[in-house]
């Protein structure tokens, strides 16, 4: 009888503890909030484009926001790097990151981070067509942020996948929580 309530007790004891887990792992909430979100590509007639991200993170706690500006810092070049060889396996294509700038500036209560990098190989080079594409790798979006391509202006658009937003001119422009994945985008000679 004594084994049995040693038993119910620990089995008891177990079952607070899973609950306990569950609960603070569901409730367990990030630090900061994506206010906005921008992704600029530009691309020329060559394998290689530049990609401008510019993040707004909001913050709850102020050392919070420092504590991420000084571990960004440190980190995000290496994470970056690996980041994109992590990608290159994913989608079969040897995407090499040539130059990466990154900056964590404090404005107006925000945190903004801007990355540029200059990366080879995202664009493709067939006879007189160009695409740029990373595969279907997913795109986290919010309902604040925009996703732009400049093509040369003297080219010509062939396709867009998915549909964006708006096109004008050389500008190809996704908006809001529409893009899933990051767009293949088609494009040739001369108008």
């Amino acid at each position: 009888m004594q084994n049995k309530t040693l038993f119910y007790i620990l089995l008891l004891m177990i079952v607070a503890f899973l609950v306990f887990d569950f609960f603070t792992i569901f409730n367990r909430k990030s630090k900061f909030d994506i206010s906005y979100y921008q992704t600029i590509v530009e691309t020329d007639y060559s394998t290689t484009a530049t990609i401008t991200t510019i993040a707004g993170l909001s913050f709850k706690e102020k050392k919070d926001m420092e504590d991420y500006k000084i571990s960004y810092t440190r980190n995000s070049s290496a994470t970056f790097i690996e980041y994109f060889k992590r990608i290159s396996q994913e989608i079969g294509k040897n995407l090499v990151v040539e130059n990466y700038t990154n900056s964590a500036t404090e404005r107006a209560g925000l945190l903004e981070i801007k990355e540029i990098a200059v990366i080879n190989n995202l664009v493709e080079h067939n006879n007189d067509e160009y695409v740029l594409s990373m595969g279907k790798i997913q795109i986290n979006p919010n309902s604040n942020s925009s996703f732009i391509v400049y093509i040369p202006k003297e080219a010509v658009l062939l396709s867009a996948d998915p549909t964006p937003t708006n096109i004008v001119g050389n500008k190809i422009y996704w908006s809001g929580n529409i893009l899933k994945y990051f767009p293949t985008i088609t494009y040739g000679g001369k108008k």
